[in-house]
């Protein structure tokens, strides 16, 4: 019988992370079925802390594909899972370049107008100086998904190709004096295939300060390696808490929202991967029923408070020891669902 357990609340939701931990750019509630986004080892110099992120999707026993479905034509941008996906602000803070109605890419080459340096390499883009001093990137997005409240440069192509001096490499035709306000968690685009995006969409981030690499580090999240688009949809994931996505080619799930959520007949295959992805969302369940004797589980889930612990596939006498175990700790029993011979339960304190 499967079963696992996870003692979180307070102990995940409240982790002391680093001041300079970030929030991702993609969020899970924006992925479809079987989806998770995916990045692969950067290129060096300023970029060399980036991410290129993009979003797959499981089309086989452990294989991932870019494309939905799998082989379908890679020059239709429709075509690309990742194609279309929102984007957030990883911190707080304010515009100072833009660029939002640049045409896209035909994916596998690129516009004559960005050969001809019409268009900037970024695309359709934000570059925020975060409250923290540090400026971040946001590239390739689609034309005009980021909004004309945050980009006041309207134009479609370049008519001045002449750098800034000093600072991020940004087009002075791109920059913004007195830019909008940002907020982190904000959405501010969709991603795109614009710029310097000839392989296909995809959303480029990256982190600078004084001319260097700045390391972007994320609160909440989770990894598995992704080697040659082979991996296991049940991990094993290590949560980020605070650290760098790892230099490799990675599937990553990003976090949901914090709000309520009801997920219903997930296999018990597949459950315990829900419980580590929402508990590292900031959440706990609330109550947790089981069919089928164990072979499906339904489950809401609530923002984390206190501290909880959950277990299921029990059976009696499991569930009998479990209980003793947490009330002799202090906790409180405040769910129990009975499938057959299968127990699950929630503790909170």
């Amino acid at each position: 019988m499967f079963r696992s357990a996870l003692l979180a609340g307070a102990l995940l939701a409240a982790a002391p992370f680093a001041a300079q931990a970030y929030e991702m750019p993609l969020r899970a509630n924006d992925f479809g079925p079987g989806e998770l986004g995916a990045t692969f080892v950067h290129t060096t110099g300023i970029q060399a802390q980036g991410k290129d992120i993009g979003v797959t999707r499981q089309d086989g026993e452990g294989h991932w594909s870019r494309q939905n479905p799998a082989g379908a034509d890679k020059t239709v941008l429709a075509n690309w899972v990742v194609y279309g996906k929102p984007v957030y602000a990883m911190a707080s803070g304010t515009v100072v370049g833009c660029w939002r109605n640049a045409p896209e890419n035909v994916p596998g080459s690129y516009l004559a107008e960005y050969q001809a340096d019409k268009i900037p390499g970024a695309g359709n883009h934000l570059w925020i100086r975060q409250d923290d001093g540090v400026y971040a990137l946001y590239a390739h997005m689609q034309p005009g998904s980021v909004p004309a409240s945050l980009c006041p440069n309207n134009a479609i192509l370049l008519t001045d190709t002449s750098d800034v001096k000093g600072g991020p490499a940004m087009r002075k035709e791109a920059v913004v004096v007195r830019g909008a306000r940002i907020t982190v968690g904000q959405k501010i685009g969709k991603i795109g295939n614009a710029g310097a995006s000839g392989g296909g969409p995809h959303l480029h981030v990256h982190m600078e300060k004084d001319g260097k690499p700045v390391p972007m580090t994320f609160d909440r999240g989770l990894t598995t390696p992704n080697v040659g688009a082979q991996s296991n949809l049940n991990g094993p994931w290590t949560p980020l808490k605070g650290k760098i996505l790892p230099e490799a080619d990675i599937l990553f799930w990003p976090p949901h929202i914090v709000g309520d959520y009801t997920f219903n007949g997930i296999p018990a295959a597949n459950y315990q991967r829900l419980v580590e992805h929402m508990a590292d969302s900031g959440m706990m369940p609330k109550t947790i029923s089981c069919a089928g004797n164990g072979a499906t589980y339904s489950s809401q889930w609530v923002p984390a408070v206190g501290q909880w612990g959950s277990h299921h596939g029990m059976s009696a006498t499991e569930l009998a020891a479990k209980d003793k175990l947490y009330v002799g700790q202090g906790y409180k029993r405040t769910s129990t669902y009975t499938c057959g011979g299968v127990n699950v339960a929630v503790w909170r304190k």
